[in-house]
């Protein structure tokens, strides 16, 4: 093969691994904070809640999303929140009943709550995907020698 065309190669070889690993480096970070934010929500005091309107609205098109509004009382304040879990959008894990759901939250800062956590499938689906980069980061960076 030519010189040159083997150089361009190399650098695009380059390039793509670089572009792997920070993907990868990115999505790992970013689950991993969210496996450490809902472990830690675990330990949250627990509150019962009220959900908003019909609970669910959702919207056609490409992804089908879901949003859930709830609030819940605490010393007489009324607190109102979006956030189903750290890592999680859809709505299937949340348990509720006559529009009455369990709420986990922050004894630190009551305005920061979740309805569902622990470690789910979306956070392992994350931790794949970043090995995954970093796999083939790496098959990339093995090629360019």
């Amino acid at each position: 093969m030519n010189p040159e065309i083997e150089k361009n190669y190399q650098r695009l070889r380059s390039f793509f691994f670089g572009l792997c690993i920070l993907a990868s480096a990115l999505l790992l970070l970013t689950t991993g904070k969210n496996i450490i934010k809902t472990t830690a929500a675990e330990n949250w005091s627990v509150h019962s809640g009220k959900l908003k309107g019909d609970g669910v609205a959702k919207r056609k098109g490409l992804y089908q999303s879901s949003w859930i509004t709830y609030s819940y009382i605490i010393n007489n304040k009324q607190y109102t929140g979006t956030r189903i879990g750290y890592g999680i959008s859809g709505t299937d894990e949340v348990r509720f009943s006559n529009q009455s759901v369990k709420v986990y939250v922050n004894p630190e800062d009551y305005t920061e709550s979740v309805l569902v956590t622990g470690v789910k499938k979306s956070h392992y689906v994350g931790l794949l995907f970043s090995a995954g980069f970093m796999l083939l980061g790496f098959y990339l960076w093995r090629r360019t020698r």
